[in-house]
């Protein structure tokens, strides 16, 4: 009775979106501490341009980072 009530496909279907959804998030969080942390080493160097390009690259991943949640807070708020 109860496997009958499991939709097996839905299951899996959420299973790996949730996997490549915290995969995803963490790969370009990762690059946003990655860019902070660049630029820092380069400003200490004076490498002003090396700095600024990783800054950006930060800020960037930052933002797409926040973005990806964001749109995930949306997904599960929304009843479809």
């Amino acid at each position: 009775m109860i496997a009958a009530a499991i939709n097996t496909h839905a299951l899996i279907k959420m299973v790996y979106s949730s996997v490549l959804a915290g995969v995803g998030v963490a790969v370009v969080f990762s690059v946003a501490i990655v860019g902070a942390a660049r630029s820092s080493d380069m400003r200490r160097e004076h490498r002003t341009a090396a700095a600024a390009a990783y800054a950006a690259l930060g800020a960037v991943g930052l933002l797409l980072a926040a973005g990806m949640v964001i749109y995930g807070l949306i997904l599960v708020t929304h009843k479809s």
